[in-house]
């Protein structure tokens, strides 16, 4: 086997390609994005605060 035979099965190892060529990834490689750290608490959080704060707004200002 020669270098490029080589390297071109290096890639295909890196990027895990599957036998039709298209790439595999893991359920956590491909969700890019962060689960846990309580980001669903800070969500309801802010949205509970934010219809607090227009309640008041809207208790001081259109309230007759």
């Amino acid at each position: 086997m020669n270098t490029d035979e080589a390297r071109s099965r290096q890639r295909e190892s890196d990027l895990n390609l599957s036998a039709g060529g298209a790439p595999v990834k893991s359920t956590t490689e491909a969700r890019q994005g962060v689960t846990g750290h309580n980001v669903r608490y800070v969500l309801g959080f802010g949205v509970l605060a934010i219809i607090i704060a227009f309640a008041v707004v809207y208790g001081y200002y259109f309230h007759a």
